[in-house]
């Protein structure tokens, strides 16, 4: 009888921390889904940064550049940023004499109706593009114009990542 009372404080303490790490999975997600959730982050943030030398471009040259390479020749980017995780360049299409469309794909969607992912890299809004984009393929369309930058420099460096 006396081992079925300490064992009782005992099995309310594994219940206890087991509610708290199943209560912490539901609110924070799996570790696999807290890792797409960054690599969507950096996927936005190069987007950004490669948006942001393409206007930087466009507001020095008055026109677009023929290859995204020379974003690196004018030193706007000091490298082509790849996907994360498939190390493959993001297209990018130049659709017009001014306007381009910049395409990666997602693991998850970022909606800003749940609140939960409104607040990175400056916000829903990076510099004065929307990334608002649904799991899988999403691209984005937008015309040149004057650079927000976003670092206070044109040169984006990718090394420190």
């Amino acid at each position: 009888m006396a081992n079925s009372r300490l064992n009782l404080p005992a099995g309310a303490s594994i219940l206890a921390a087991s509610f708290a790490v199943i209560a912490g999975l539901i609110m924070l997600g799996t570790p696999s889904r807290a890792r797409q959730r960054r690599l969507d982050d950096v996927r936005v943030q190069d987007l950004s940064s490669i948006s942001n030398a393409l206007d930087s471009y466009w507001s020095k040259h008055n026109i677009l550049p023929d290859t995204v390479d020379s974003l690196v020749s004018t030193h706007l980017l000091d490298r082509i940023p790849t996907d994360p995780e498939s190390k493959v360049r993001y297209p990018i299409h130049l659709t017009g004499a001014q306007s381009y469309r910049l395409c990666a794909t997602f693991s998850q969607p970022l909606d800003t109706t749940d609140g939960t992912r409104s607040n990175y890299y400056g916000g829903l809004y990076r510099g004065r593009h929307s990334w608002q984009h649904g799991a899988g393929e999403s691209c984005f369309d937008f015309t040149a114009d004057k650079p927000q930058p976003p670092f206070g420099g044109d040169v984006i460096n990718f090394q420190s990542q």
